[in-house]
Parts: structure tokens; C-alpha cells; sequence
């Protein structure tokens, strides 16, 4: 197709208000997940499940667009349970799952239906986390090494931020955690090693070791086999299948 005529009909679209309305429920589907409200969410996607199909959208665009809709809100169900201190790694998992499963349907009324059945297990997720509340400190400590984990993150700097002494904050969030404060930071940006490497398959392992602030690569190979059980280059060769067929999932087939 003409590069003009694509634009003409994704112009068209847009003002349809079809393929966008998912930036006015995505602060709903965000209210809901951290409130832990289904009812909620039943509200958003019931109207989103009866909203008209434009003239000029064909059934197969129609719910390719739903299709790309729903992986947008499973990817902010994601990121909000991560916000909420669920762990990364199992919140990415069940992100990919879902959209493994949801990857072929055809039917927008299930496909929707899938969506409110995801919101729930994203809810059900950030309650468990809830109920293994810490201290402020700590809270504050694990809040900070998520949201900062391309930084050179240092234990006396935490304890800074927190005017508190390192030697207590790292004996406050071993009591707490059961796990050394430097092996966490370790570990969360191993993780994040993890996730880079399989959704951006084209960055070497030096570009993921320099991006996540390790001086050198042999300390970051060590690290990565030491949680993983395997090095770096194992993971990529092990994981760019996976990979690529995550990025080919809202391809209709």
C-alpha cells in the first residue's frame, strides 16, 4: 500500500477514537490495579467491550487494534505490579503468558474477557506482595534501588538518603529481607540484565553491563551465572527465539 494512502486511513482512525481510547482507560485500568478494585475494571472494559467499530475499520483491523490494545494494558498491569514491589521477573512472566495466549483470538468479546481475567491475577499479585509489608526504611530502600537501577548504587548512599548509618540500614534489611542489601542491588540489576537482553536482543553484553553502571564486564559475567546459572552469552543464544516471537505476538495470523 501507497505510504500516503496508510497514512490517510491511520488519520481516519485516529479520529474514529477507536484505536485510542485506551489512553482514557488506562488511567482507570491504573486506579483499579492499585486500589485492588475489579469492579472497577469490569466498569472500564464493559465499555470498551460495546464501543461501535468504525465504517471504514474492516473486521481484521478492528481486532488487530483491540488485540494491540489489550498488550498495552497488560503491559501497564506490568509495570504498576512492578511499581508495587512484585517481583520483576514474575510479573514480566505472567505479562508474557498472557499475551502468548491472547496472540491468536479473533473474538473481541473474548479477547476482552481474557484482558479482565489478566487485571485479576495482576490484583491477586500486588495483594501478596502487600501483605509482606517493611519498614520504612526498607520500603523506601527497595523502592529506590527499582527505580534507579541504571545507576551506581552504593549502600552508604542509601543510608544517606535515609540519614541513617550504612552498618544499620544494611542490618534493618537483612532482619527484614533475610537478604544482604549489596547482594539485593546485585540481583535486582541482574534481573533487569535479564529483561534487556531478551526484549533488546541487538545490545551486546558489554552495552547491558555499561547501561546498568558495572565498571567491568568480568565482574557483571560473574555476577549474571552466579543468580543465573548460566553466562550472559548463554542467556542471549539461549533466549532470542523466545524473544522474537514475544515481539511478533499482536501479528494476526
Amino acid at each position: 500500500m501507497d505510504p500516503n494512502e496508510w497514512m490517510k486511513r491511520a488519520m481516519e482512525r485516529k479520529h474514529s477514537g477507536y484505536i485510542y481510547q485506551y489512553y482514557e482507560s488506562e488511567k482507570y485500568i491504573k486506579l483499579a490495579l492499585e486500589k485492588g478494585d475489579i469492579h472497577l475494571i469490569r466498569d472500564v472494559l464493559h465499555k470498551y467491550k460495546i464501543s461501535g467499530q468504525p465504517d471504514r475499520m474492516s473486521k481484521e483491523e478492528a481486532i488487530f487494534n483491540d488485540r494491540a490494545n489489550v498488550i498495552r494494558f497488560i503491559d501497564t498491569a506490568m509495570r504498576v505490579a512492578i511499581d508495587h514491589h512484585v517481583d520483576s521477573e514474575k510479573a514480566c512472566a505472567l505479562g508474557e503468558i498472557i499475551i502468548s495466549d491472547i496472540s491468536t483470538v479473533t473474538d473481541r468479546v473474548e479477547l476482552i474477557d481474557a484482558l479482565e481475567k489478566a487485571i485479576q491475577l495482576f490484583i491477586r499479585l500486588i495483594k501478596e506482595e502487600e501483605k509482606h509489608a517493611y519498614s520504612l526504611h526498607v520500603e523506601k530502600c527497595i523502592r529506590y534501588v527499582q527505580q534507579h537501577i541504571f545507576d551506581n548504587l552504593k549502600v552508604k548512599e542509601l543510608a544517606i538518603q535515609q540519614q541513617i548509618s550504612p552498618d544499620y540500614l544494611s542490618n534493618l534489611f537483612f532482619c527484614e529481607t533475610g537478604t544482604n542489601l549489596s547482594t539485593f542491588i546485585h540481583k535486582q540489576k541482574i534481573k533487569e540484565a535479564e529483561l534487556l537482553f531478551l526484549y533488546y536482543p541487538a545490545y551486546s553484553i558489554n552495552d547491558v553491563a555499561t547501561m546498568l553502571s558495572f565498571k567491568h564486564l568480568s565482574h557483571f559475567s560473574a555476577l549474571f551465572k552466579r543468580y543465573t546459572g548460566i553466562t550472559p552469552k548463554e542467556y542471549k543464544n539461549k533466549h532470542i527465539t523466545t524473544a522474537a516471537k514475544n515481539r511478533g505476538a499482536v501479528r494476526l495470523r
